[in-house]
């Protein structure tokens, strides 16, 4: 469903920002560690979630 949107890295600062406010909207991912961190924020919910890879990462994120 939204593998037509970019999937844009993001700070640690950044992804704070996006979770709190739910803006700005989009796909958004960081590594934290050996973790990868991706935020759905597609509809202003800001879905978090850890992943182990970030091939883990992105197929979550495009709803693969």
């Amino acid at each position: 469903m939204y593998k037509e949107f970019l999937i844009k890295e993001v700070t640690q600062a950044e992804a704070h920002t996006i979770i709190q406010s739910r803006e700005p909207r989009g796909l958004f991912y960081r590594r934290d560690g050996n973790r990868w961190v991706g935020i759905d924020n597609m509809t202003g919910d800001a879905w978090v979630e850890e992943f182990d890879s970030q091939e883990q990462c992105f197929a979550w994120l495009r709803c693969d």
